[in-house]
């Protein structure tokens, strides 16, 4: 393929970020233009690698444990992020390298970039990755990505590409006061993406958005949720820790494949509400709250999709979110193109009334949702979370 149409690829990936929303300033465009992403992932033609999906790069017992991330969430991240020429970036996740190379655009010459990553052939292939797309001069470590780098900080932005449930004290400590930083927070079951900003108490919320993203891994990830494969790994329920022993992954596959019936909410509520408001408010003021998804072949053969409220439009996992027991499960499903229902799976135990009930609370608490949750980390990493 020659330049003239990898570069059209490119623009092409640009305007649909752009038609999107995602991609909202020149600096941001302008990387994704020139970073040749088909260089990160060259086992793929130039014509998958630039659309707008994930691509898994490394597989554990058939269940990708890290991907070059859908460009959509990796221009809103690095939007939220706002990284500055000359500024100092860590990056906590390698993957392909991409996201270090786009970083290393938006930081210029003047600035610097380092991508810490656990798994010493990820850093290898984004090493290789890096040096053949012209980006020589970013630093990727081997290391506990939790643990961040001392001797690179302080730093003026962190930003993480693997999900955590806690933000590390170590990326707090090494973020300047001012500084940014963005992650992929699983607060409870549910993860959204969140821009902090460093200040002297610690880290303050300033946006969030809705993102699904693979779990840091390592001697440091943290163990407050855990996942509970569904009778295939990359099917899998996410719950606290705590409900998780109430919990038997067989039973559950089994309560899945059982016949399924639709009730419709109580309270009017569409599809972008179910994400942007009532998971949050279902998450954390429900212990038996539960977030559901899927990836790789049986999100493309359209195993689940009748499930599942979203393909590869939640930035590539197909994902759903309700309550569950031992017996039960309740779920949103999609109805149409934008409304919902509430799909109940096993036998009967007071869940469908659960989750009415607490959809009912949340629209007469006004709706809150991502906008209106505020967001604040201590030092020591003790996190608060509020509706405004």
């Amino acid at each position: 393929m020659t330049q003239q149409q990898l570069t059209g690829l490119r623009a092409r990936l640009v305007a649909h970020l752009r038609a999107r929303g995602d991609v909202r300033t020149e600096r941001v465009a302008a990387a994704f233009e020139r970073v040749p992403r088909h260089l990160f992932v060259p086992e793929l033609a130039p014509e998958e690698v630039y659309t707008d999906r994930s691509i898994a790069i490394k597989l554990q017992d058939g269940v990708p444990i890290s991907s070059s991330s859908q460009p959509a969430i990796m221009a809103e991240m690095l939007e939220m992020l706002a990284p500055a020429a000359g500024d100092g970036v860590l990056e906590i996740g390698a993957g392909s390298g991409y996201n270090a190379a786009l970083l290393a655009e938006l930081v210029g010459p003047s600035g610097y970039v380092e991508t810490i990553d656990l798994d010493d052939d990820l850093v290898a292939a984004a090493r290789s990755h890096l040096d053949a797309a012209g980006y020589p001069h970013v630093r990727a470590i081997c290391a506990d990505g939790a643990r961040g780098d001392p001797h690179g900080a302080a730093f003026d932005a962190v930003i993480a590409t693997v999900g955590v449930e806690r933000i590390p004290p170590a990326w707090i400590a090494q973020l300047r006061d001012g500084g940014r930083l963005v992650a992929p927070l699983t607060i409870r079951s549910m993860q959204k993406v969140v821009a902090f900003e460093r200040t002297a108490a610690g880290l303050e919320s300033r946006a969030i958005v809705d993102a699904g993203f693979m779990m840091l891994r390592g001697p440091s990830a943290s163990e407050e949720t855990r996942t509970i494969a569904l009778g295939d790994p990359a099917i899998v329920l996410r719950v606290l820790t705590a409900h998780a022993g109430t919990l038997d992954g067989s039973g559950l596959a089994h309560v899945l494949r059982a016949p399924a019936y639709d009730t419709v909410p109580v309270r009017r509520i569409g599809l972008e509400d179910t994400w942007n408001g009532f998971s949050l408010w279902l998450a954390l003021t429900d212990d038996a709250s539960c977030r559901l998804t899927a990836s790789g072949p049986r999100v493309q053969d359209g195993t689940v999709p009748n499930l599942l409220l979203g393909g590869e439009s939640l930035y590539g996992t197909s994902a759903t979110f309700g309550i569950c027991s031992a017996g039960e499960l309740i779920v949103f499903a999609r109805r149409g193109s934008y409304e919902v229902v509430l799909r109940s799976f096993g036998t009967p135990a007071g869940g469908l009334a659960r989750m009415q009930n607490a959809i009912a609370a949340w629209d007469r608490a006004g709706r809150p949702g991502n906008a209106q949750l505020r967001i604040t980390v201590a030092p020591d990493g003790t996190m608060r979370t509020a509706f405004a």
